[in-house]
């Protein structure tokens, strides 16, 4: 792998501290900087070391902290202790690498050390340069021993997708719908197709400033992983619970927080506007979004466009750029063959009160707590699927512990 491949960063305070390390060490030393290095915190969440490098057999990550998003005046209490919990999880790291470099006779496993965190300040590069030059020296030696991480993964930045078929054609005809003028439009793929693929190449595409939002914590995390994945050149911010980057190309949000902060946002702040989950989009809050922001284009993600209150989502989003079902995408060899096995419990459902985003907990739960209907899933699973690893959706998590007992 070239240095330019690995070392680029896409940020400019990133590329700032690359050229000092050039400085020190030289161009050629730059291939050991290993940018955007994906982890995961002891909380099991993605998480990303701005560089990390192996010296002399031990790892090193190196932070480069902007005023703006470390330091605890600048920012929530919420989002500095995240700060420090992503830096005391890659001192944790250290402990836990394994089968890495392991001495004649000695498993590093069981020997292991901390992982040293060196940070600097953008402002400390810009105004000092020698002084971080020096301290390079110091950290990492005047001869140090670098080496090339032997479980690098560089797909996992910038990666480049090989899109399937379906992909491409609904990429072919948002762009003809542009073309012809059109601003809005679905897309309904069945889950587990690539729909946030999609968006996102065509949005990086078009290349403005994107809103992508949808109504969970785990989607929008999702969605700026996948950005992370195929637009690296572009910022990336959140804005959810306490979280609220205005500033990034790229803002991944929930519809709640959004609607709640609208004067935080001028109507024509974005180009393009991603609505995952679109058949909720029908709902109060999502009508005030759409109704507020005046992008170039706005595209609708959907696996299952048909509502319960029977609205119809295409009075939102005019037209279907692309569809693709499950049982579609079943022949076509995205989706494994399912087999069904349908079990009549006698519930009724239909007073089980929806506010066109969730069902009502309380109604749902009076309606399925029912120890006979538990005990007959569990049979159920018992005759026809004991031997394999289930996953069981279940409505709440008093429900969860019902079935589990």
């Amino acid at each position: 792998m070239t240095t330019a491949l690995r070392a680029a960063s896409g940020s400019s305070a990133e590329n700032l501290f690359i050229s000092l390390f050039e400085d020190v060490f030289g161009a050629e030393k730059t291939g050991y900087l290993y940018s955007q290095y994906p982890f995961f915190d002891i909380y099991q969440d993605s998480r990303f070391a701005d560089f990390l490098l192996e010296n002399g057999g031990r790892r090193v990550a190196i932070e480069i902290d902007d005023d703006a998003s470390h330091l605890p005046g600048h920012v929530s209490q919420v989002k500095h202790y995240d700060d420090l919990t992503k830096q005391n999880s890659m001192i944790h790291m250290g402990w836990e690498w394994k089968n890495q470099f392991r001495p004649e006779g000695r498993n590093r496993k069981s020997i292991g050390f901390p992982l040293p965190v060196y940070r600097w300040p953008v402002r400390i590069m810009q105004e000092q340069p020698e002084r971080v030059k020096d301290e390079l020296r110091i950290f990492l030696g005047s001869q140090p021993q670098f080496r090339a991480i032997a479980d690098y993964l560089p797909t996992q930045r910038g990666r480049t997708f090989q899109l399937k078929e379906h992909q491409q054609e609904a990429l072919d005809a948002l762009q003809k719908m542009r073309e012809a003028k059109e601003t809005i439009a679905l897309i309904h793929h069945a889950t587990g197709t690539g729909k946030t693929v999609t968006a996102v190449s065509d949005a990086k595409r078009v290349g403005g400033r994107t809103l992508y939002i949808a109504h969970t914590k785990d989607l929008i995390t999702q969605a700026a992983d996948t950005f992370r994945d195929l637009w690296p050149e572009a910022s990336l911010g959140l804005y959810v619970e306490n979280y609220k980057e205005t500033d990034a190309q790229v803002i991944c949000a929930s519809v709640q927080s959004v609607a709640l902060n609208l004067d935080s946002f001028l109507p024509d702040a974005f180009d393009y506007l991603i609505i995952d989950e679109a058949h909720h989009a029908a709902a109060e809050t999502y009508q005030k979004v759409l109704a507020y922001f005046t992008p170039r284009f706005t595209l609708g993600l959907t696996a299952t466009p048909e509502r319960a209150d029977d609205q119809d989502i295409l009075e939102i989003f005019k037209n279907t750029a692309h569809r693709l079902d499950i049982q579609t995408a079943v022949e076509i060899g995205e989706l494994v063959p399912v087999r069904c096995i349908r079990i009549h419990t006698n519930i009724d459902l239909t007073k089980v009160r929806f506010n066109s985003v969730q069902y009502n907990i309380r109604d749902l739960e009076s309606k399925i707590f029912v120890p006979e209907r538990n005990r007959l899933i569990v049979d159920t699973w018992m005759e026809f699927v004991r031997d394999k690893r289930t996953v069981i959706f279940c409505a709440s998590i008093k429900h969860a512990e019902q079935i589990a007992g």
